[in-house]
């Protein structure tokens, strides 16, 4: 019987040791190590981990490693972001892989995706209060409306709303740009007052977006006098584009179209000449991390993409095509996609490859489940780049 009290008594002590052994070894950890594993996760993964400990949530909320998962987001491969309404509720969000096109086979396939990657629906915007996506994705972030003159800045990842002050009390309706410094990893909002079509805009601000208590205040910043913005058409024309640093948007000069550029780390402003007058450029497009307007000349028989080689000189060169794409990749793939269903076409004409992805499926159960109706009239959008972010205002 003693024996047996001994055994079991040596028996528990080993359990107890055990389990102080393990606590140890959890503890012992270091939060650089910890740090450098949770910035390798996605973004829903790494919202979960945060409940692990509150070590681990204070290493995932640490500025420090705000700014180096921000870093890393251009390695991670980027989603699809689609955006469907309801008129009596309020919109749905869709994030789809991208199918990780650095990797991609060059040659021709079709492929199928049958699993989203998230999707939600965001309570906020009624139909008594209609809501608008003023701007593409530009790391993470997109600016919104609910009233002309109130911006909203938008995390979809973090599915977050945060409005921000009105940047001028007597601006009734407002034009916003939306930049990011990928050397000082910040987020910076340009606004203007949106003016009638002649009028000429002598008046900007700039806020950098920042986390609570530290975000600016809205400042004036020097702009070029006598130009008129040409953005912000309904069917997505003119959109302003961030590439690499410096937002470019068309505008209207003293006798001519051009592009304007807003270097987002210095707050400087730029006109580049366009090289041919036409008014039919239709959309903006980054493309191999390039500018690149697409539109129609040749009295409009010609469709035509022009690409700013070298914004100094400043130098173009021109390409054709036969279709009016949705959109590009940065390493030269244009986007089509289908008007029946959510078929993305992606074709290189340099390398003269294609790539078929049938999206159909994971739309039709989205469509389903929320009563969005048929495509293509639910839906409000795509952002065909979507990185995740955790900046937080």
């Amino acid at each position: 019987m003693k024996e047996l009290v001994e055994v079991t008594r040596k028996i528990k002590k080993k359990r107890r040791e055990g389990r102080s052994s393990r606590r140890k070894s959890t503890t012992s950890v270091p939060p650089d190590i910890i740090s450098e594993i949770l910035s390798k996760l996605p973004l829903k993964s790494l919202m979960r981990f945060r409940c692990v400990s509150k070590l681990w949530s204070s290493v995932s909320t640490d500025p420090y490693f705000k700014k180096s998962f921000q870093a890393q987001s251009s390695e991670r491969v980027s989603h699809i972001l689609v955006v469907g309404f309801r008129e009596s509720d309020g919109f749905f969000v869709l994030s789809l892989p991208q199918q990780n096109l650095q990797n991609r086979i060059h040659s021709n396939g079709s492929y199928s995706c049958s699993q989203p990657i998230d999707s939600y629906r965001m309570e906020h915007a009624k139909h008594r209060c209609p809501f608008t996506i003023e701007t593409e994705s530009v790391h993470g972030l997109m600016i919104c409306f609910q009233k002309p003159n109130k911006p909203i800045v938008w995390n979809p990842s973090l599915r977050k709303l945060t409005p921000l002050s009105k940047p001028g009390k007597t601006w009734k309706s407002i034009r916003v740009f939306l930049g990011y410094d990928p050397i000082e990893g910040k987020h910076k909002v340009v606004c203007m007052p949106k003016l009638i079509y002649g009028q000429a805009l002598d008046e900007c601000k700039v806020l950098t977006l920042g986390s609570g208590s530290a975000q600016e205040q809205w400042r004036k910043v020097e702009t070029i006098p006598d130009h008129f913005p040409l953005t912000g058409d309904n069917n997505g024309f003119y959109h302003a584009r961030c590439i690499n640093g410096v937002v470019y948007y068309h505008a209207k000069g003293d006798y001519h179209r051009v592009i304007m550029s807003f270097d987002v780390r210095s707050e400087k402003f730029r006109a580049i000449r366009l090289p041919l007058e036409t008014k039919s450029w239709r959309m903006t497009l980054s493309y191999h991390g390039k500018l690149a307007c697409v539109g129609f000349g040749g009295h409009g028989r010609i469709l035509l993409m022009i690409v700013l080689e070298d914004a100094r000189k400043p130098k173009w060169s021109s390409h054709q095509f036969s279709s009016l794409p949705d959109g590009a990749t940065d390493d030269g793939e244009l986007i089509f996609v289908g008007t029946e269903s959510l078929d993305m076409i992606y074709i290189d004409p340099k390398r003269k490859t294609f790539r078929r992805i049938d999206y159909s499926h994971i739309l039709d159960d989205f469509r389903q489940r929320n009563g969005l109706g048929d495509w293509p009239s639910a839906l409000k959008g795509f952002q065909f780049f979507h990185t995740e972010t955790l900046v937080s205002l």
